[in-house]
């Protein structure tokens, strides 16, 4: 055969397989790993035994065993343990192929903390072989199943392989700390210089992982954060997925706190990364701009971010539209399309780019590119832009449906005189099939339009009237109902509308009849003309197998035949409140009168509604109450009594507020713990922060005390915009062994500007002191799921906060006496009770600050006007007055004085209670609350009145020294 004849056969087979590989494309997939059973996999896991062991066959069988691990397949945890032993048998093979299957198989299974130590020597033998892939990808696996406690044995070999010459490697050791740093963040924080010098490393990968793990070292320090982002700022880093992350640290430095040093360094940088040349961090850098846009208010309308031009940023957006990659196309048009909502003026720039994506193949990106123009739009593109929207909305997903008809209500505020165009696209895509949620947010754009456009009313609720007549949502058919009942009376021709809505009387199901039902009522009472007619319609109903409806119907006919009958102006007049949503009073005054109510020599007479005050004025005479009672308080500090109306009228209010309060509680902690376990509480501590109040995430501690039981309630709040938190849970650490945690409820959602609360019970575990004043110190941290706007997916993240301390001050309730009962009530005591007595020094130069820190400590409330020192004595008498856990009435005499030659205070304190035990506890807790060396040199030096205020506030015992006076 000649050399030409066989190029030309050559040339034909190439072809023939070219045309082959085509077709490929064209054929339907089918899945090899479909009809895998857990059954057969398990069984033929023996093979994992064999020897000599066959590497292929092995190698097949795992991959099977993660399919049906990534496909959801449930194993019982007898199952899952057997296998991982199985598996474990594979480290005796020298394949490489096979050694990198068993370790992604190791990750996958999970194995508990007693089966980690069967595989343990094997990683670590392979952690310091000579073979890096071996070496990577064993740290990679300890890091998802090593025991916390052992970290600290394997320290050294992932400091040194942090600074390892191959990437891989070094990659691997950073990944590891980067999942330790969530539960040994001491191990992890010993290697700072190493993780630091591999910032600058010249592998890509390597800088990427170090920034990610420096940023998750210094991010409870803002300091020292700013300091890295802003040092790391001045010099460009070779990896961009690197200096993307960097860009992103920088944008959240700049959305938490305004320093114009620190400004100016991290705007100047974003500056530079928009003439980077990689597309990433280009498109990172403008999307970081056009996120400050959103936050920055001082600069909306115009073109500016923190007094700096970002019109640079818009024309890469405008540039990357025109991008021949999809997925620039889309990020582009989604950041424009966020740009929109807060500066359409700044976004409309593009609109020109920004129209030919109309046609663009991924229906995703010609959805936002419409939403985008709908919003910058002009009156005059209308009709095209809606022309064009209706050509696919049966082809997006219900995500973007929902995005479009926004914009569409949107546009017809912003635009009333187009009103008939985009209200007969709303009204078309009500006619189509779609999700209840699209389907609300159709209604509710419609409901809007009718009540923001008046000429769009009858053209919207004909709309409306046509949609439930094949409504399959029975909650949206009842809305609709409810508003046409409001808005029908309003149109020329009320009667025929009453047509739409009397079916629904008879064809749907009890909650829409009784909605119907009350539509018609006050389409009626509105409509004196029409209230024959719906009468008779109403009495059609009177035989309903609903008694809900039959109730109704009743009650509504009888009124319309008094107004119709009599033609009285009081029935008219009382009919206006029976269809009102409101009441005529106020709940929180029907609640407490009632007490009241019940509690009085009354309450065999009927309750009479007709004194209750309306919401307004409870409200009104509430906020002036409480100004008259801070104005008593002062009064009462200068010996002046309160009256007696309002000193009976106080406890009452105090009590119904309580019980609420306890309710709530009990109900919150009904998924946790039964209440027959818990017991009846005993009080509630003041709530104490555990963040500082300008963070970003901020918790407070309200402590509930029960007599074996501690509730933590941690009240939350979430101040950054644009982020939402799911799934908040608080994690405790060092609870063992006095303690015990039964179980915590978590936050579900937390998005910004809320408030909720998240529980942790905890049991006393420890035998106590008889008094049951168990206390402890225990680390804390917030665990959530991060979302940021129009981020489905998120991340999760931990959130360190100052540790929750239990203190003997905790279990004390503080309880007022009247003036001069103290001196009866301690006499009393010294009969029936007992006494403990103690003397200690404290390291104070004051006896304000020394008078403070007990009464701070101790929880009780001053008597006699003992809590304040007067000026220029040297001594001081300090009477307390508390309630123990338990009931225990406790009364307390400090005696505190100058010891000039000492150079501190000395204290002689005296507790009298009914238990020996409750003594015990008030006269030791001093000596035994932990001191904070700093707080103490502060309160000791006379430090500054925030200072002295956070130390007391924290029951922290600066500098007590337990000695004989």
């Amino acid at each position: 055969m000649s050399s030409q004849s066989l190029k030309e056969t050559i040339k034909e087979k190439i072809a023939t397989a070219l045309k082959e590989n085509l077709k490929i494309e064209e054929r339907e997939f089918v899945n090899p790993w479909a009809n895998q059973d857990k059954a057969s996999v398990l069984q033929q896991s023996r093979c994992f035994s064999d020897a000599p062991i066959d590497s292929e066959k092995c190698l097949n069988l795992l991959t099977r065993v993660l399919y049906l691990l990534q496909q959801g397949e449930k194993f019982t945890s007898q199952e899952l343990t057997t296998l991982f032993f199985d598996v474990t048998k594979l480290f005796q093979s020298p394949s490489t192929r096979l050694r990198r299957m068993v370790y992604l198989i190791i990750k996958e299974l999970e194995p508990a903390e007693g089966e980690v130590f069967i595989c343990m020597s094997c990683l670590i033998k392979d952690m310091n072989s000579k073979n890096d892939c071996f070496r990577a990808n064993s740290i990679r696996v300890l890091s998802r199943i090593l025991d916390p406690a052992m970290a600290a044995q394997i320290d050294r070999y992932l400091k040194t392989a942090i600074v390892d010459k191959n990437p891989f490697v070094a990659s691997s050791a950073l990944v590891c700390g980067i999942n330790l740093v969530k539960t040994v963040p001491d191990v992890v924080r010993r290697w700072v210089n190493e993780i630091q010098e591999n910032v600058t490393s010249k592998h890509g990968m390597v800088q990427f992982h170090a920034l990610a793990l420096i940023y998750d070292l210094k991010k409870t320090d803002r300091l020292a954060l700013h300091k890295v982002v802003t040092g790391l700022a001045k010099h460009q880093l070779k990896s961009p997925m690197a200096e993307c992350l960097l860009v992103r640290y920088a944008t959240q430095a700049l959305t938490t706190e305004r320093d114009s040093a620190v400004e100016k360094v991290l705007m100047s940088y974003l500056d530079s990364c928009l003439r980077h040349k990689s597309e990433m961090v280009t498109y990172e850098a403008a999307r970081a701009f056009c996120q400050l846009a959103v936050i920055d208010s001082e600069g909306s309308g115009g073109h500016s971010v923190l007094g700096y031009d970002i019109t640079h940023a818009t024309t890469i957006l405008q540039i990357f539209l025109t991008s021949p990659k999809p997925v620039v196309r889309f990020g582009a048009i989604r950041t424009l399309n966020l740009l929109a909502q807060h500066r359409p003026q700044m976004a409309a720039r593009c609109n020109c780019d920004m129209e030919p994506l109309l046609s663009d193949q991924n229906r995703n990106t010609a959805t936002l590119a419409l939403t985008t123009l709908l919003k910058t739009g002009h009156e005059s593109n209308v009709e095209r832009l809606v022309k064009q929207i209706t050509t696919f909305m049966s082809d997006i997903s219900d995500v973007f449906k929902i995005e479009v008809v926004r914009a569409v209500k949107g546009l017809c505020l912003q635009y009333p005189s187009k009103y008939k165009t985009l209200m007969a696209f709303l009204s078309s895509n009500l006619r189509e099939d779609g999700t209840a949620e699209f389907k609300r947010d159709l209604v509710d754009a419609i409901i809007l339009i009718i009540s923001q456009v008046p000429a769009a009313r009858e053209v919207g609720l004909l709309h409306l009237c046509e949609f439930i007549e094949d409504c399959e949502y029975p909650n949206l058919c009842t809305r609709i109902l409810g508003f046409l009942g409001e808005e029908v009376p309003n149109t020329s021709v009320p009667s025929k509308y009453i047509r739409f809505i009397y079916n629904r009387l008879i064809l749907e199901n009890a909650l829409v009849r009784a909605a119907s039902v009350d539509a018609l009522s006050k389409i009626a009472m509105k409509c004196p003309p029409l209230r024959r007619d719906v009468l008779v319609l109403l009495e059609f109903g009177q035989n309903d197998n609903d008694d809900e409806v039959r109730d109704r119907i009743s009650l509504y006919s009888s009124v319309l035949k008094q107004c119709i009958d009599d033609e009285r102006e009081d029935v008219k007049v009382g009919f206006q409140p029976l269809m009102s949503v409101e009441m005529p009073f106020s709940m929180e005054a029907m609640y407490e009168s009632l007490l009241d109510h019940i509690s009085s020599d009354l309450k065999a007479m009927p309750f009479n509604f007709e004194v209750l005050p309306s919401d307004e004025a409870y409200k009104a005479a509430a906020k002036a109450q409480a100004a008259l009672q801070t104005d008593k308080k002062k009064s009462n500090y200068g010996g002046l009594p309160a009256s007696k109306s309002e000193s009976s009228a106080a406890p009452q209010r105090d009590s119904a507020q309580r019980a609420t309060a306890n309710a709530e509680l009990m109900r919150a902690l009904g998924d946790i713990v039964q209440e027959s376990e818990l017991g009846p509480l005993q009080h509630t501590c003041k709530p104490k922060a555990l963040t500082e109040s300008e963070a970003e995430y901020t918790l407070q501690v309200i402590k509930h005390m029960f007599k074996q039981h501690v509730v933590l309630e941690m009240y939350a709040s979430n101040t950054v915009q644009g982020i939402t938190l799911e799934s908040v849970e608080v994690r405790l650490t060092g609870l063992e062994p006095n303690w015990v945690e039964v179980g915590a409820s978590a936050i579900t959602k937390l998005e910004f500007n809320d408030q909720a609360s998240a529980h942790v019970v905890l049991r006393k575990a420890a035998a106590d002191d008889g008094a049951g004043a168990l206390t402890g110190t225990f680390g804390a941290a917030l665990h959530f799921l991060v979302k940021e706007d129009g981020d489905d997916l998120g991340y999760e993240d931990d959130y360190p906060v100052e540790n929750v301390s239990i203190t003997a001050g905790d279990y004390m309730f503080p309880r007022a006496l009247q003036a001069g009962q103290f001196k009866s009530v301690w006499e009393q005591l010294s009969a029936q009770g007992v006494e403990s007595t103690e003397k200690l020094s404290l390291s104070f130069k004051t006896l304000e600050t020394a008078v403070d820190y007990i009464i701070a400590t101790l929880n009780m409330e001053p008597c006699d006007k003992t809590g304040k020192v007067e000026a220029g004595v040297r001594g001081h008498t300090l009477l307390l007055s508390g309630t123990f856990l338990g009931g225990h009435s406790v009364l307390v005499k400090a005696l505190v004085g100058l010891a000039p030659n000492q150079g501190c205070v000395a204290l002689k304190i005296s507790c009298r209670a009914k238990s020996a035990a409750v003594c015990e506890v008030i006269t030791h807790a001093l000596m035994d609350s932990l001191s904070s060396p700093i707080l103490a040199r502060a309160l000791r030096a006379g430090g500054g009145t925030e200072l002295k205020a956070l130390a007391l506030r924290s029951n922290i015992s600066s500098g007590v020294l337990a000695s004989p006076a």
